[in-house]
């Protein structure tokens, strides 16, 4: 048995805008609290709704990899979480970055779970394939920064989001954060240009078997996912974007 195909699951729920809640987190954000900052940015992304997720999914299982990573369901933020085991990988591994990267920035995967679970719309009316692959889609995104070599600052987060357009994830959120973050002079427009091109060039980030890469080294993981080399996400770099690019240089 392969795994299971979309017609398999239950019909997927339509997820509209939901314009007040939307607008109320937007003002919330921009009073920058860093203890609102994860709850923040994750109910924004609730909020604003969409099928991005859902064409991943169907893009994912019309593969029978994909199929097998469904089926078999392993937890990615379980083990994105044992971050002593990260830090047992080979110098230079894609994991052990990915604990430094973490490490750097005070980011905890399970914390991010717990976060995206609480500013659901949609938790605990999921069926288990689609909870899995929501649970998956939120570590993913870290894994993707160390991948692209952009930063967790705002112009870091615009690049990555960039970079995501062409492989269409949070398709509703671009239209927002990127034009923002160009009007504020927060990223240049070519560096957002760069990051698109980057992303359409790279095979499609979200449906890899990460759990089976973790232990490669980090540069043979991007050319085997065709991710260019890493590119500054500002016109001067930052001392964390430097840190970056040393990391990825190895």
């Amino acid at each position: 048995m392969a795994g299971p195909t979309i017609a398999d699951l239950p019909e997927a729920a339509r997820r509209p805008v939901q314009w007040r809640r939307l607008l109320a987190a937007l003002t919330a954000l921009q009073k920058g609290d860093p203890a609102q900052a994860v709850d923040g940015a994750y109910t924004v992304q609730d909020a604003i709704g969409g099928a991005s997720d859902e064409r991943m999914l169907v893009r994912l299982l019309e593969t029978p990899e994909g199929r097998t990573l469904a089926k078999e369901r392993s937890s990615l933020p379980a083990v994105l979480g044992d971050r002593a085991a990260l830090r047992r990988l080979p110098e230079g591994s894609f994991g052990r970055v990915y604990a430094s990267f973490c490490d750097r920035n005070g980011i905890d995967a399970h914390a991010l779970v717990d976060a995206s679970h609480r500013m659901s719309r949609d938790y605990e009316s999921l069926d288990p394939v689609r909870q899995w692959w929501s649970d998956r889609l939120t570590v993913i995104h870290d894994l993707s920064h160390v991948l692209a070599g952009y930063d967790t600052s705002v112009a870091g987060e615009a690049a990555l989001m960039c970079f995501f357009l062409a492989q269409r994830v949070n398709d509703r959120a671009v239209p927002i954060f990127v034009p923002m973050a160009i009007a504020s002079g927060q990223i240049d427009w070519r560096i957002a240009r760069q990051a698109i091109r980057r992303g359409a060039r790279a095979d499609w980030v979200s449906l890899q078997p990460f759990e089976s890469l973790l232990g490669e080294p980090l540069a043979w993981v991007r050319e085997r996912l065709r991710i260019e080399a890493p590119q500054r996400a500002h016109p001067r770099p930052s001392k964390s974007d430097l840190l970056m690019l040393e990391e990825h240089a190895v």
